[in-house]
């Protein structure tokens, strides 16, 4: 037999009345042995129970702070399993062999024979009559006891469950909290406990619980933590159901204003709850990329923070957050947000952080094409070009073409990196054909191929590397609808290179010429099906005929132009109301009349 903790209840103080129900089974003020079969820490776990019992006659645990949340991270050797109670009970302290010599009465104690467990269905009834009283002592004794036929599971657990009339008492309860939040605190633990199983999910949620449960989140720190565990489960098992109604009862707002809690675990059953609202939610999803106190936050912590599983989540968060208007980058971008993920490329551990900064980076990254000394930043992408981190180097190559689209200085820095060497060495040993590592690194050389002070260098070692035919196959004519990126970045890139001529009879001997034609015709018999105008169509036909302008420059060039038979689409464009298409047929057709 244990040693029964003291509670407030068993022994009457000599200067106080007795309670209202002072031969009421549930609340008897007369010390009575505790079964220990039924024995449950429920008051150790409660800061607020007020002992008058002796020193002596205390449980070494009486008062002690409460047990921790459960958390989906194991906190000992034994796995916490979802809908356990063991991050609740504790196991008494052992008694010393002479305790019984100390303590005479003890021993009369252990030759009684434990009561009968009350049978479930005779308490509740006791227990909806207690909750409706106006004491919050009472309340709050009723409360607990309730929570303990939770906590004790089985039949008792499931008859709490199946009594919708206790579970919405229960709710009610909240509103006869006397300020102290001692009834709400008690609340939020029974709530947090009968979330961790479905079923329990479900009876709050029928009952409109979720409100309740975000009413009270600007409580004291212990009682929110309950809460937003509560919730948590709720998105985890709920998921649309449950994100909706917390978008409705206005939860968002609660979840981002506890992102000034200092507290690790707190903040990341925080950030996780937002990141599941913004993938169940799309109303949550605008309302986070749209709220600035969010992304600040949420950057300085991923800048200041430490612990792992919160720093993951973040940065879960970001690419979502950075999915979103121009505006929303910008924002990000003043918040320092390119130096911070910056930092954790450089310093992180973890894959998966470093994959969610370089989609967040990718995202912002043609909103940053204008900023200065990012050069770290450069030097960090082109080393991870050398990776065989597939995913990386994706997401690297779409940060450089970004970062190199329209800032002379990026360029000229990524080829003094031995940037283009990196970039053609991916192009040649990508033997899967990956699309989107194509066309970006395609993309990356087309912007460094121009408008710099290095262009020139650029360009030769491409030619250097060997490369020009590799990047002339990619002009696949006859699957260009479903390469559309690919054709493009190419055709713009054998443009820039043309602009050398030493390199022209390279891309003559490569059939750059013939392939540019035969797209053309393609392009142009595809064009003359539309009804209408299509924009995208004649920027492609557009940038074909400026490169085939500057091949023209070269007599072989020419003679395989006029053998190809384009002349006739060239003098039908050049007859199109006035636009750049029909300017650059008439260049076109002035450099093949030079001869």
């Amino acid at each position: 037999m244990d040693y029964p903790p003291s509670m407030h209840h068993q022994i009457p103080h000599p200067g106080k009345p007795q309670m209202h129900h002072p031969h009421h089974p549930l609340l008897s003020n007369q010390l009575q042995p505790i079964s220990s079969d039924s024995h449950t820490s429920m008051w150790l776990d409660d800061p607020y129970s007020m002992s008058t019992a002796c020193p002596s006659q205390r449980d070494s645990g009486f008062n002690s702070r409460p047990a921790s949340l459960r958390s989906n991270e194991s906190t000992g050797n034994t796995p916490n399993h979802h809908g356990s109670s063991s991050g609740y009970e504790q196991i008494p302290p052992h008694l010393s062999n002479d305790f019984e010599n100390t303590h005479p009465q003890y021993t009369e104690m252990q030759s009684t024979q434990p009561p009968t467990k009350p049978d479930p269905t005779q308490v509740i009834p006791e227990l909806l009559t207690l909750l409706m009283e106006d004491d919050p002592v009472i309340i709050r004794e009723a409360v607990l006891l309730t929570h303990i036929l939770i906590k004790e599971g089985g039949e008792s657990r499931s008859e709490v469950i199946r009594n919708r009339e206790l579970i919405n008492a229960l709710l009610e309860t909240f509103s006869k909290d006397a300020g102290d939040g001692k009834i709400t605190y008690v609340l939020a633990n029974l709530f947090h406990s009968l979330s961790q199983q479905q079923e329990g999910l479900r009876i709050i949620y029928d009952c409109g619980g979720i409100a309740r449960l975000i009413q009270i989140l600007d409580s004291a720190d212990n009682t929110v933590n309950f809460a937003i565990t509560a919730l948590h489960n709720f998105l985890i098992v709920l998921q649309d159901q449950a994100s909706d109604e917390i978008q409705r009862c206005d939860g968002i707002k609660k979840f981002i204003n506890l992102l000034d809690s200092s507290n690790d675990k707190l903040l990341t059953l925080v950030t996780d709850s937002l990141l599941k609202m913004s993938s169940y939610n799309i109303k949550s999803k605008l309302f986070i990329q749209n709220n600035e106190q969010c992304i600040q936050r949420l950057l300085s912590i991923f800048d200041t923070n430490k612990y792992d599983k919160l720093l993951l989540i973040i940065s879960k968060l970001l690419p979502i957050i950075s999915s979103g208007n121009e505006l929303n980058k910008r924002i990000i971008l003043q918040l320092n947000g390119l130096n911070i993920l910056e930092k954790h490329l450089r310093t992180t551990k973890s894959i998966r952080i470093r994959h969610n900064c370089l989609i967040t980076l990718r995202n912002i990254s043609n909103q940053a094409t204008r900023m200065r000394d990012i050069d770290s930043l450069i030097q960090q992408l082109t080393g991870i070009l050398l990776t065989d981190d597939r995913q990386s180097v994706i997401c690297s190559f779409g940060i450089l073409s970004n970062l190199t689209a329209d800032n002379r200085t990026n360029k000229s820095l990524f080829v003094k990196l031995n940037g283009v060497q990196t970039v053609m060495q991916n192009l040649m040993v990508n033997t899967d054909g990956n699309d989107d590592l194509i066309e970006v690194a395609l993309c990356t050389l087309r912007h460094i191929t121009a408008r710099h002070d290095l262009e020139n260098e650029a360009r030769e070692t491409i030619r250097k590397s060997y490369g020009i035919g590799n990047i002339v196959k990619f002009l696949r004519d006859k699957n260009f609808k479903e390469h559309w990126g690919i054709i493009k970045a190419t055709v713009g890139l054998i443009k820039n290179l043309s602009l050398s001529q030493t390199i022209i009879p390279y891309l003559c001997e490569q059939n750059a010429v013939r392939k540019l034609i035969e797209l053309l015709i393609n392009l142009d018999h595809e064009r003359m099906k539309l009804s209408e105008e299509n924009n995208r169509y004649d920027v492609l036909m557009e940038i074909i005929i400026g490169t085939l302008n500057n091949l023209a420059k070269n007599s072989s060039c020419r003679s395989i132009i006029k053998e190809m038979n384009c002349t006739s689409i060239l003098i039908r464009l050049s007859h199109l109301p006035s636009c750049s298409l029909e300017q650059s047929a008439n260049s076109l057709m002035n450099e093949l009349n030079v001869d």
